[in-house]
């Protein structure tokens, strides 16, 4: 969800979005590897992309779930 946020736009990035996330549902949580996982998310998300430079959120789902089954 958090990265959600931040691919619509909707949080500048995923502890902006999990302090969104903890304002409805105090009780969320959150282990290690889920920042961890955010994190590194996060450095390729902003790092510069080919084309346009922009993408759009289902570009970036599907540019992760490519990453990951390869």
């Amino acid at each position: 969800m958090c990265a959600l946020l931040v691919a619509l736009g909707l949080a500048d990035d995923w502890k902006a979005a999990e302090q969104m996330i903890r304002e409805k549902r105090p009780s969320i949580s959150m282990n290690t590897l889920h920042r961890k996982s955010l994190e590194e998310w996060s450095k390729h998300l902003l790092s510069p992309s080919k084309g346009s430079g922009e993408s759009d959120v289902s570009s970036v789902i599907l540019s992760d779930y490519t990453r990951k089954k390869h």
